[in-house]
């Protein structure tokens, strides 16, 4: 039995929020600040919700942008 895509894309989006939540207060010790960005997977999940994207444009396009602006906040 295959997963649909749409809980396949809610699994995704709880990786990157905890990852980016770990990474950032216990590994990094450092905050976030302006807008949380353990948020921006949250908010790409629901654009995925409404809309009638293919699932691995979306989840690629998650993925890169998440990493993206990790880097951008990481990288002084």
């Amino acid at each position: 039995m295959a997963m649909k895509n749409e809980f396949k894309a809610g699994i995704l989006t709880a990786i990157l929020i905890m990852a980016v939540a770990v990474l950032f207060s216990a590994v990094l010790n450092k905050s976030q600040s302006v807008v949380p960005l353990f948020l921006v997977p949250a908010f790409l999940f629901a654009g995925y919700a409404v809309s009638k994207a293919d699932f691995k444009v979306w989840a690629t396009m998650t993925i890169s942008i998440t990493v993206l602006l990790t880097l951008l906040y990481i990288v002084p």
